[in-house]
């Protein structure tokens, strides 16, 4: 997967604190010493979205996910290394959070939506947990755009799901998004695409958005 390798120069135009904190995405892999989670508190706009759950079919909005602190990460179910290092890392991270692991919402929106039909993404989804604290998010190509462009993720994913090598085209930055129960931005977390051994900081993390202290 090209990770953080398309829309450099769009970055240039986003927040500095977004573009800093998703560069420690990229170098974290190489540098354990990097912190498991970076503050965007202010810096980052509220979750907001319009998509179907692939799991009920239904169109849902962040409303769907009020009241629990919430993980948004963009990806591709054929991706063969961060998407499902990402979604292995979150479901550890819900075993970490024991109880309150059940109060998370893990939310995975496809950028591949030649290939990533509903059933397709329900079963990518299935291999990690279940509903509803695994959801899988499809939108049309105008809310996919829609809500890329609101966190600053950039994706490529040209048509031709049945190519040659069809995956070798997509790409999509890798910053993976903490939510608090309200819906504001707490933090990016490169923990979870770069499997660093930082999630019980995460989990710490993850218990303060639930007390209200982040």
């Amino acid at each position: 997967m090209n990770s953080l390798t398309i829309g450099r120069r769009q970055w240039l135009g986003g927040a500095s604190a977004v573009i800093g904190a998703s560069l420690l995405v990229r170098r974290a892999a190489a540098d354990p010493a990097l912190p498991a989670f970076v503050p965007v508190g202010g810096h980052m706009k509220s979750l907001k979205f319009r998509m179907d759950d692939v799991e009920t079919g239904k169109t849902i909005t962040e409303a769907a996910f009020r009241g629990h602190p919430t993980i948004l990460y963009f990806g591709f179910t054929r991706c063969p290394d961060s998407c499902p290092l990402t979604m292995q890392n979150a479901a550890h991270l819900v075993s970490l959070l024991g109880n309150d692991g059940q109060r998370l919402r893990i939310a995975f929106v496809t950028v591949d939506l030649d290939y990533d039909t509903p059933a397709r993404l329900k079963q990518f989804m299935a291999q990690f947990g279940p509903p509803p604290v695994f959801t899988g998010l499809r939108g049309t190509p105008s809310e996919l755009k829609t809500a890329a462009a609101r966190f600053g993720v950039f994706y490529k994913a040209p048509s031709g799901a049945d190519s040659p090598d069809p995956v070798s085209g997509i790409g999509h930055s890798d910053a993976t998004y903490l939510f608090a129960p309200d819906g504001h931005a707490v933090a990016v977390l490169p923990a979870l695409p770069t499997g660093t051994p930082q999630l019980p900081q995460v989990a710490s993390l993850v218990r303060k958005t639930l007390s209200g202290a982040a």
